[in-house]
C-alpha cells in the first residue's frame, strides 16, 4: 500500500486546482520581555513598542489566527484597554455604544493596589483576503490621569516581591483555507 501526502496540486500554469484546507501554513511570533508605558488619559489607543508581527500570506482564501497575551498594570485606579489592529483597521473589537472606547480586551481597574496587574489574552480568526503584507499589532489606552504599564505593575519597587516583571506575546498563524 502506497499513500502520497501532499500540499496542493497545480496545472501546468501554476494555477492551483486541489488544495489541502485547515493546515497551518506559517506562524509568526513575537515575545516583549521589556516594559511598555502611556498616560492617555482615555484618549485614542496608542500601539504598545515591540508587539506586532507581519505575515504574507500565501492566499487570498487563507484565513490568519491571532492569539495575543499583554501583562498590565497602572500607577492609580485605572482600567487598561488593549486593542488588536490589522496595519490601520482595528478588529476584533466590541460594538459602538455612544462615546465609550471599542477595545479588543479591558482589564479590570486596578483600584489603589498599584501592585496589582493583570493579563489580558484573546484570540481571533481574521479572513484578510490578500496576499500582500499584513501587520498586526496591539495598542492600549487607559483612564482618567494614571499610566498604564505592559510588562510591570504601577508601583514597581525593588523592595517587594508583589512588583513582577513579565512578557507579553502575539502569534499569528496561517490557516489554509
Amino acid at each position: 500500500m502506497s499513500i502520497i501526502k501532499v500540499d496542493e496540486v497545480q496545472d501546468l500554469t501554476g494555477k492551483k486546482i486541489l488544495q489541502n484546507t485547515g493546515g497551518v501554513l506559517q506562524v509568526v511570533s513575537t515575545t516583549k520581555t521589556d516594559t511598555f508605558s502611556t498616560t492617555t488619559g482615555g484618549a485614542s489607543p496608542v500601539d504598545i513598542t515591540g508587539l506586532s508581527v507581519t505575515i504574507t500570506p500565501t492566499s487570498t482564501s487563507s484565513k490568519i489566527y491571532i492569539m495575543f497575551s499583554v501583562h498590565v498594570g497602572a500607577s492609580a485606579g485605572s482600567t487598561t484597554g488593549v486593542r488588536l489592529m490589522r496595519d490601520s483597521t482595528a478588529i476584533s473589537i466590541g460594538d459602538a455604544a455612544s462615546a465609550r472606547p471599542r477595545m479588543t480586551i479591558a482589564g479590570e481597574g486596578m483600584g489603589d493596589n498599584t501592585w496589582n496587574s493583570d493579563v489580558l489574552t484573546s484570540s481571533f480568526l481574521d479572513s484578510p483576503s490578500t496576499t500582500s503584507a499584513i501587520t498586526y499589532k496591539l495598542q492600549m489606552v487607559g483612564n482618567g490621569t494614571a499610566t498604564n504599564y505592559v510588562n510591570r505593575t504601577g508601583r514597581d519597587q525593588d523592595t517587594s516581591n508583589d512588583d513582577y516583571r513579565s512578557t507579553s506575546h502575539i502569534t499569528v498563524m496561517e490557516i489554509a483555507g
